[in-house]
């Protein structure tokens, strides 16, 4: 009998540790499910915080432009395209490119027309030195609609990438 008992409480001893074993099982199981979702959302490699875009109505924006004084995108409209010293360089029935030297730019603005969706707007392009690296720095005022204005900035943020990788290109190619 006493092997009986034993055995009876070996087997109710293992189906209790197998109980506690699945219960704490389950609630791993349960932790991860839940937290693996929030760990895939972190990338493997960091990105730098993006500063929020400026489109849209923004005068903080206009106060930048080119070191310029303020204004809508009309006003810098209207400033720039009459502006002494600087030369039409491109036009197309949504935008227009005044420079201030057609062969060797350091700083260009470009306008929206009333047939592009995001006008008025305004985009300036600055070639600055940061060491021994030159870089495309832009400031966009865009008056227009909201999606048009985030649309206007990342075609503008394409054609920056894709100059800028020209450039050091050029750059790297001069120091061979």
């Amino acid at each position: 009998m006493t092997g009986g008992k034993s055995g009876y409480i070996g087997r109710a001893f293992a189906s209790g540790i197998l109980e506690m074993f699945r219960t704490r099982l389950m609630a791993v199981v349960a932790a991860l499910f839940v937290t693996l979702p929030v760990l895939a959302e972190d990338s493997i490699v960091k990105l730098p915080a993006t500063p929020a875009p400026s489109a849209g109505p923004t005068m903080t924006a206009a106060q930048e432009f080119c070191g310029d004084a303020s204004g809508k995108a009309e006003d810098l409209i209207a400033r720039y395209t009459t502006k002494a010293g600087l030369q039409k360089v491109y036009e197309s029935d949504k935008y227009i490119a005044f420079s201030d030297d057609p062969k060797n730019s350091t700083v260009m603005y470009t306008f929206t027309t009333k047939k592009n969706p995001a006008h008025p707007a305004a985009v300036c392009r600055k070639i600055e030195r940061k060491g021994d690296t030159l870089t495309i720095a832009m400031k966009v005022v865009c008056d227009g609609e909201q999606v048009a204005c985030a649309s206007l900035r990342n075609d503008f943020n394409v054609m920056n990438a894709q100059m800028q990788a020209q450039v050091d290109q050029q750059i790297s190619g001069a120091k061979k």
